[in-house]
């Protein structure tokens, strides 16, 4: 019989109950929609709108991360588990890049194209840009946090089916790939979809990109970032107890 290592048991039974990950990520729309509101109210104009998708995108990893781990957890065949597993971290790889990739979304504030500037009489546009500043962390901090919450989900699953070690060991490319694909979607303008819809296109591309020094050092540090952020949260997580456990 198979002993699961106890905290990969840990960080998987937490999708097996209603997942308090799903609330924070519908509170956090509602909150960062209202500020989208109230800016249209200072500028006179819809400009951030691309911020609500994105962000909506950066959810999509946490949902196939929590697919993964309930499917795992609910078959006790290993082989169906292992396939329900594999597939998911797969998924789970495709859209993951959409989470941190709402960091630059901070090209818009630094050009300020399309932004509009304040309709209200007393707000100038130093004000405005304060503004977009706080708005644009803000979506990226949660951005972020949703996808530091299903690579744990996801780490856990995969730590449950291959072990401790293994577990690892796939976090690391992913981890390498993220930042590639983050480089990809913000200058070569690949999103997930066509890694699937053009898979020749994009790996072409793809090769075109490696021979780019620039591109290996955006796509090193934002695969730092990602990992160092990663650790600090496991750690914390390891040991505060559950994510999306009630």
């Amino acid at each position: 019989m198979k002993v699961w290592p106890s905290g990969a048991l840990t960080m998987v039974q937490q999708a097996r109950r209603t997942p308090t990950i799903i609330l924070i990520t519908v509170l956090a729309f509602g909150s960062l929609s209202l500020l989208v509101a109230l800016r249209y109210l200072v500028s006179g104009r819809f400009s951030q709108g691309f911020l609500l998708w994105n962000l909506l995108l950066a959810a999509v990893p946490v949902g196939w991360a929590t697919l993964g781990a309930r499917m795992v957890a609910r078959n006790a065949q290993r082989s169906k588990a292992v396939t329900w597993g594999v597939l998911c971290f797969f998924a789970w790889l495709l859209f993951y890049p959409n989470a941190p990739y709402i960091f630059t979304d901070f090209i818009h504030v630094i050009r300020r194209g399309n932004l509009g500037v304040p309709a209200a009489t007393w707000m100038n546009e130093l004000d405005l840009l304060w503004f977009d500043i706080v708005l644009n962390a803000a979506f990226a901090f949660v951005g972020h946090f949703l996808g530091l919450a299903s690579m744990y989900i996801m780490h856990g699953t995969m730590m449950r089916l291959f072990g401790w070690v293994a577990g690892w060991a796939l976090l690391a490319p992913a981890i390498l790939l993220s930042g590639f694909g983050i480089h990809l979607g913000r200058f070569s303008r690949f999103n997930s979809w066509d890694l699937v819809s053009q898979p020749i296109q994009a790996f072409q591309t793809a090769l075109q990109t490696l021979a780019e020094p620039a591109a290996l050092l955006f796509s090193l540090a934002f695969s730092f970032f990602i990992a160092l952020t990663y650790l600090i949260f496991y750690l914390v997580k390891r040991d505060t107890g559950n994510l999306t456990g009630s």
